[in-house]
C-alpha cells in the first residue's frame, strides 16, 4: 500500500524546471552578445566563449526535457516512474560538453598553427568578457545550490556548465589582455586562450559524464536520507526495530526497501497495518522518497 506522495516531488520538479528556464533565457542573451562582440572585436577567445554560452542554453533545454519526462507518472512499462530521465539528461549535457570541446579545440589549434594576420582583438571585447564572468558565476551559484538542495544531477551538471563558462571567460580575458598589451605579433595568445577554454570545457564534460554513470547504475541515497528513513519508521507504534535498508535514486526521487521488526505473535492483519503506516510516515517525513516497500520481520531481542 502506498499513499499519494506526488506533491513533494512535483514541487521539486517545478523548482528545477524554473532553474532550467533561467539558464535558457540568460544563456541565449549572453551568448548572442558575446558572439557579436567576438566577431566585431575579432577575438577567437570571445567567439569560443560565446559558443560555450550558447551551448549552455541547449544543455538547459535538455535538462528541462529530462525534468518534464522524469515527472511523468508510472505506467505499465515503467512501474517505478520515469525519474531516471533526469539522469539521462545530465549525461546528455556531459556528452554535449565533450563534443563542443572537440569542435572548438580543432578551430583553436588551426589558428595557433596558422594565425590569420587580420585577427587581433579589440579593447572593447574585454567588457563583454567581464560581464560574462559576473553573470555566469551568479548563474552557477544559483543552480548549484538548487541542485544540491533538490539532489538533481542534471541541474548540478548544468551548474558546472555555467562555472566552466565563467572560467573560460576568465581565460578569454587573460588572452585578450595579453595580446593587447604585448602587441600584434602576440596575437597568437588569443587562440591559445581559446584552447585553454576548450580544455576546461573538456574537463567539466568528462567529470559530469562519470558522475552521472554512478547515478544511472542505481546509486544509493546519501547517508542522511537513509538515517531519516529509519528514524521515520521507528516513530510508528509497534515497530520494535529495523533491519535491511536498500535504496536507489531515480531523478529527484528515492525508492526504498526496508525490513521492520514487530512482535512475532502479532496477527497478520495488524502487521500489515503497521507496514502501511511505516510507508506513510517515511513518505511524510522524507520528502524525496516516493516509493517504499516494507517487509515485516519478527523481533527477537539480541538476534542482531
Amino acid at each position: 500500500m502506498e499513499p499519494d506522495v506526488a506533491a513533494p516531488q512535483a514541487a521539486a520538479y517545478r523548482q528545477a524546471a524554473l532553474g532550467a528556464w533561467v539558464g535558457i533565457v540568460g544563456n541565449v542573451f549572453l551568448g548572442a552578445a558575446k558572439l557579436v562582440g567576438g566577431i566585431l572585436g575579432t577575438s577567437s577567445a570571445l567567439v569560443a566563449d560565446a559558443a560555450h554560452s550558447l551551448s549552455d542554453s541547449i544543455s538547459s533545454i535538455v535538462v528541462l526535457w529530462g525534468l518534464r519526462r522524469a515527472r511523468r507518472p508510472a505506467d505499465e512499462k515503467h512501474p517505478f516512474g520515469h525519474g531516471k530521465a533526469e539522469f539521462v539528461a545530465a549525461r546528455t549535457v556531459a556528452v554535449m560538453l565533450v563534443l563542443l570541446a572537440v569542435v572548438l579545440g580543432y578551430r583553436a589549434i588551426a589558428k595557433i598553427l596558422n594565425p590569420p594576420p587580420e585577427d587581433f582583438p579589440k579593447t572593447f571585447a574585454l567588457w563583454f568578457v567581464l560581464a560574462s564572468i559576473l553573470i555566469k558565476e551568479g548563474m552557477y551559484q544559483y543552480k548549484s545550490r538548487l541542485g544540491r538542495r533538490l539532489r538533481s544531477e542534471s541541474l548540478l551538471a548544468d551548474a558546472w556548465h555555467h562555472r566552466s563558462d565563467a572560467f573560460s571567460s576568465a581565460c578569454a580575458m587573460a588572452g585578450i589582455s595579453a595580446a593587447l598589451v604585448l602587441g600584434h605579433e602576440w596575437r597568437i595568445l588569443d587562440p591559445i586562450a581559446a584552447l585553454t577554454i576548450v580544455l576546461i570545457i573538456l574537463g567539466v564534460g568528462v567529470k559530469a559524464f562519470f558522475r552521472t554513470g554512478s547515478a544511472l547504475m542505481d546509486e544509493a541515497a546519501d547517508a542522511q536520507t537513509l538515517e531519516a528513513i529509519r528514524r521515520a519508521a521507528l516513530t510508528v507504534d509497534g515497530v520494535l526495530g529495523t533491519e535491511k535498508l536498500i535504496s536507489r535514486r531515480s531523478g529527484l526521487e528515492t525508492h526504498a526497501e526496508l525490513h521492520v521488526e514487530v512482535d512475532p505473535g502479532m496477527p497478520v492483519g495488524k502487521a500489515h497495518e503497521i507496514a502501511s503506516e511505516v510507508t506513510r510516515a517515511i513518505c511524510r517525513d522524507v520528502s524525496s522518497v516516493s516509493h517504499v516497500t516494507v517487509h515485516i520481520e519478527p523481533y527477537y531481542p539480541g538476534d542482531h
